[in-house]
């Protein structure tokens, strides 16, 4: 899943000044999916994964991430078009500004398997990322791979690909480990890159509703002295079964 997703990284990028109003319908979205953890969790910086894994949303359902933080929140609803391809799109919104729209981005997945299936997948992604006025500021795409391991109790995820902005092109890799210690919850560590600029970040899944709702708590810094990028982050996917 994308978590991944629009941006796994940067791709739904950072908080403006802009001042736009997509609606109030993705903003209460937002709010409904984080007032379980808000109860029990102060603001904190919000971050998706940056590794990626080889697979899509379920087969004619869709899901919904949303990540929230002291200064940026993200969602990201995406549509599994069929068994191996998905569609979606991602907003951050200002979250000290009143929910202000920075910026939007969309993407496609595909992969090769069902990895949990076959015991391993390739995949490629690909989109587009829009600053605040909505001009492209952003094209990426990359290559996850996704391979059961430890008798099928955990997975591991590897990510190699490009990013082209402001004229730069920036190399992106990544490997992730989720490691099950319990039917409900899993340990999650991963270390990427940027360039010559490397981050770890880990913490926990918890399976709240089983193949319905999980939530993510984790915590992430650079390598680099004072390098604290990106914090603490709090998460929830809602996916649903088949719907047609």
């Amino acid at each position: 899943m994308l978590l991944d997703s629009v941006t796994n990284r940067r791709r739904i990028m950072r908080y403006t000044d802009k001042t736009n109003d997509l609606g109030l319908l993705i903003k209460l979205s937002i709010m409904v999916l984080v007032t379980m953890f808000l109860l029990i969790a102060q603001a904190v910086n919000a971050q998706q994964f940056f590794t990626d894994d080889a697979a899509v949303t379920t087969e004619r359902s869709f899901q919904v991430e949303t990540w929230y933080g002291e200064f940026e929140s993200v969602f990201t609803p995406a549509l599994g078009v069929n068994s191996w391809l998905e569609l979606g799109v991602g907003f951050e919104f200002d979250t000290k500004n009143n929910f202000e729209l920075g910026a939007m981005g969309f993407h496609a997945k595909g992969v090769t398997a069902d990895f949990e299936e076959e015991g391993q997948a390739f995949g490629l992604v690909t989109g587009v990322v829009f600053d605040e006025s909505f001009a492209s500021d952003e094209f990426f795409f990359y290559v996850p791979y996704s391979r059961m391991i430890l008798n099928e109790s955990s997975a591991l995820h590897l990510n190699l690909g490009t990013a082209f902005h402001d004229g730069s092109v920036e190399i992106l890799y990544g490997v992730r480990g989720d490691f099950g210690v319990h039917d409900r919850v899993a340990v999650v560590a991963e270390v990427f890159a940027e360039n010559d600029d490397f981050l770890y970040h880990g913490g926990l899944r918890f399976s709240l509703i089983p193949d319905l709702l999980e939530m993510d708590v984790m915590y992430g810094r650079g390598f680099r002295s004072g390098q604290e990028f990106p914090g603490i982050s709090v998460g929830v996917s809602f996916t649903p079964d088949t719907l047609w």
